[in-house]
């Protein structure tokens, strides 16, 4: 009789009992640096879990958002790893986080969350790590009104299309400035958002900027193309501002600043403008005809140029606009693909105001998108679906729609970067 009751529990419970894990597994959490850390410094955060004997399926990892940093993962990959630990035998996988301080002072990272699956990939229990805290430094000198660049390298170089040194520009013509920086060891999201501005006389159109970022190893090198043209009016001189990328040399320990160089670009007036102060004398009759032919070929000329630079303009407006970028967040929502969906929301955060801005990352309707698609991308979620552009898309019309008639409001977080005394 017994062995039919163990025969009966086997049957009853055996399949539960082989989805449970043989035990918990290790998990350990370390960060590189440990100390020395300044604002704006990627720091390696590395979470390992090891399970004894042998390891049913890789598990999932997520580290939860920490205030006054951001904690992203860039490698889909973890590593696998073995171990021995008090004579017994460990085998498990380390999964690479990065860190960036946005503040100074100590910065608590919360535990890790481990999600334990069974050997057919099902979730089986849960295990969780130990929260750790960092350090975190400003030096002297380092301006912190916004995002801060600290790497072992930056580079920063721009060009001028066409060349400026070899046009003759005329009203009308426009001048495109690329900019393109780079940084060893960062992110382009930590290189500081240039404001294009235009002298009297002209129009500067943005495009928005391409971003590439080539992770290898946890290491992630960050590359950042920004494209502004100018657009001239009228004739006249035309001083195009100089710009700046200030980053702080983790190797050299100091504040450093790759500069980038305007341009005084000479625009010449309209043929018609420059002749319509001198008094013609009177011409015979095939001499005014072929006055007035002249004078139609430099107006069609004239109105062309005007005319190109009116429908660039238009499309530079169009495709800088919010409404724009909100469209092109819903069609790469729609599409499925977490990794362009993340860059096409944060084009359209960035064609807000700091207040909606603001408002948008706490709205009930759009914030739970916004945590959903970075987990999916860079804390172990479960993925981004193309169903949840339909949802996505909604809310951001009720958001559009109840921003609309508002004026400016104000930021209803802190300033991301503050100073804390020594």
């Amino acid at each position: 009789m017994r062995w039919l009751v163990a025969l009966f529990a086997l049957a009853i419970f055996g399949p539960a009992m082989a989805q449970q894990p043989a035990s918990q597994p290790l998990v350990r959490t370390r960060v590189a640096p440990a100390e020395g850390i300044v604002i704006g410094q990627p720091v390696q955060l590395n979470v390992d879990v090891l399970f004894p004997g042998e390891m049913p399926h890789p598990p999932l990892v997520r580290v939860p958002e920490a205030a006054g940093a951001q904690i992203l993962r860039f490698e889909t990959q973890a590593t696998t790893m073995r171990d021995r630990i008090s004579d017994q035998d460990y085998v498990g996988q380390s999964f690479a986080f990065t860190v960036f301080p946005r503040r100074g002072g100590q910065i608590a990272i919360p535990a890790p969350e481990v999600t334990l699956l069974d050997r057919s990939g099902d979730p089986v229990g849960s295990a969780k790590g130990e929260a750790t805290r960092i350090d975190v430094g400003v030096p002297a000198g380092l301006d912190v009104s916004g995002p801060v660049l600290a790497a072992d390298k930056v580079t920063a170089s721009e060009s001028w299309t066409p060349d400026p040194g070899s046009t003759r520009f005329k009203a009308g013509d426009a001048v495109t400035r690329t900019i393109r920086r780079q940084a060893a060891g960062v992110p382009a999201l930590g290189m500081a958002e240039f404001h294009f501005t235009a002298p009297d006389g002209a129009r500067v159109y943005v495009d928005p900027p391409t971003v590439e970022d080539r992770s290898n190893r946890g290491v992630v090198d960050g590359e950042r193309v920004d494209k502004a043209t100018y657009v001239f009016e009228r004739g006249g001189s035309y001083v195009l501002p100089d710009l700046s990328q200030p980053w702080w040399s983790l190797a050299d320990k100091r504040a450093r600043v790759e500069s980038l160089p305007g341009l005084t670009v000479s625009v010449a007036a309209p043929a018609s403008h420059a002749a319509g102060g001198a008094k013609a004398p009177r011409l015979g009759l095939i001499a005014a005809a072929a006055a007035a032919v002249a004078l139609i070929v430099l107006a069609s000329i004239f109105i062309r140029h005007r005319l190109v630079a009116a429908w660039h303009g238009w499309q530079q407006r169009r495709q800088g606009s919010e409404a724009f970028a909100r469209r092109a967040l819903v069609q790469e929502a729609r599409i499925g693909d977490p990794a362009a969906t993340y860059r096409a929301l944060g084009v359209w955060l960035e064609r807000l105001s700091p207040g909606e801005r603001g408002r948008a990352r706490v709205d009930p309707r759009l914030a739970p998108f916004i945590s959903e698609v970075e987990s999916s991308l860079f804390g172990g979620g479960s993925g981004w679906e193309p169903k949840k552009g339909e949802e996505l898309a909604q809310a951001l019309s009720a958001f559009a729609q109840q921003t609309a008639p508002l004026g400016p409001a104000r930021a209803p977080l802190p300033p991301l970067n503050p100073v804390y005394p020594a």
